[in-house]
């Protein structure tokens, strides 16, 4: 059980996931930075180097479901001290293999895939192990919780992008390893401190475990039971094919090749970008316990607006200078829209989501939301090659608007 305090927020239980993920995903990040940064200093090949980052998707996709399924059988806190360990050891193997033989991009690439499997079967953990501390407290402190678990993630992300590169280029890779498996191991010890109770069982526990069994439960939980969280999961698809390609497409290929301007310029714009996202999860959190679902149709209008202006400016005669500062502000503030619509809809879909299949249904809306992202990358690639900028643009903002409107009376049947 947990200690109560002042807050459900300030239990020891809570502070140790935060920690723990924190650091676990600090030290991940670091040593992916570093390994796809000596693919490229090794080989000079993008396709490698593009190869390196393409299969870390791909257990996402496949075995997230399984880490679900798994993280509503196993007690989770056992869960997340196992895979940090098991990536720390994978971290040490690969260090002492690439210390004594050098550079191998099957090396690299198995180490990559190895990381990303453990981490999809940890992040559906994580999911469920929220509604288990903070759902008898209601959906606001469930919001809070999440609030604080999203800035930590944005800070592990970005700090290890601007660390990385000096740390790489001054110490190499090897340095950055021990680093990344010394993160794994504090991680460890620091969830050994989380209290949770093992998954309670279903009504139908007395079953064999079968994986593809409570995957179909979970199906026909959304189908038969819940099927506003259904459409509500793939509304989050859709604005991920959106987006995710617009973001990681569009605004490069617009400010390198349409724009005309350099790495350093580009850069910088992306660092406002990553930057507003992280103050927007502090916004949201702040605003956390006000937010209702029926607030998610404004996030939308607004997600879907803000493309509106960088369009119009490449309709008009006006200097590249204009374009990026329009183009950059509307992504910046198009990030903290997003953060507040994460806020809105994840925990809502744990909130409505019983116990014994949080981990399940979490891990579905995870491969779901993956998969929409490179079909939104290749779509958008595409689109460039045959389209003028202001009309991509254009059509970005009516692929979303029409949903801010279509979507409230689903907004409203998950709210009651």
């Amino acid at each position: 059980m947990f200690r109560e305090t002042r807050s459900p927020l300030l239990t020891s239980t809570f502070i140790a996931l935060v920690a723990g993920q924190g650091i676990s995903l600090f030290g991940n990040t670091m040593l992916r930075f570093a390994m796809s940064m000596w693919v490229l200093d090794a080989t000079g090949s993008p396709t490698a180097f593009a190869t390196v980052l393409a299969v870390s998707v791909i257990p996402t996709i496949i075995i997230g479901p399984f880490g679900g399924v798994l993280a509503d059988r196993i007690n989770r806190r056992t869960m997340m001290v196992g895979l940090d360990v098991l990536s720390g050891i994978v971290t040490v193997l690969s260090l002492i293999w690439i210390t004594r033989v050098g550079f191998s991009i099957t090396v690299i690439a198995g180490v990559q895939i190895t990381l990303a499997v453990l981490d999809a079967l940890e992040t559906p953990t994580v999911q469920a192990a929220l509604p288990q501390m903070f759902k008898r407290y209601g959906a606001g402190t469930l919001r809070q919780g999440m609030a604080v678990i999203n800035q930590v993630q944005q800070l592990s992300n970005l700090i290890p992008s601007f660390m990385g590169g000096i740390l790489y280029a001054c110490f190499g890779i090897r340095l950055m390893m021990t680093i990344t498996a010394l993160c794994f191991a504090v991680a460890a010890l620091v969830e050994c401190r989380i209290h949770l109770e093992s998954p309670r069982a279903e009504s139908d526990g007395e079953k064999p475990f079968s994986p593809i069994g409570d995957l179909r439960i979970a199906f026909l939980f959304l189908i038969r039971e819940q099927p506003a969280l259904l459409r509500l999961i793939a509304l989050c698809a859709w604005l991920n094919f959106i987006l995710v390609g617009f973001s990681s497409v569009s605004f490069p290929f617009i400010v390198r090749n349409t724009l005309g301007f350099d790495a350093a310029v580009y850069g910088t714009c992306d660092g406002i970008v990553g930057i507003a996202g992280l103050i927007g999860t502090f916004v949201a959190g702040v605003c956390a316990t006000r937010l209702r679902p029926r607030h998610a149709s404004l996030s939308l209008c607004i997600e879907g607006l803000l493309i509106l202006p960088p369009a119009i400016s490449f309709m008009m005669p006006v200097d590249a200078w204009t374009r990026l500062l329009v183009l950059t502000g509307c992504l910046a503030i198009g990030m903290v829209a997003v953060d507040f619509l994460n806020l809105i809809t994840f925990p809502t879909i744990q909130f409505k989501t019983p116990e014994s299949m949080t981990g399940k249904v979490m891990a579905l809306v995870t491969s779901v939301a993956t998969c929409s992202q490179p079909l939104g990358q290749m779509a958008y690639g595409w689109l460039h090659g045959c389209l003028p900028v202001w009309l991509i643009l254009l059509g970005s903002s009516l692929a979303i608007l029409p949903f801010a409107a279509m979507a409230r009376p689903m907004f409203d049947e998950l709210e009651s």
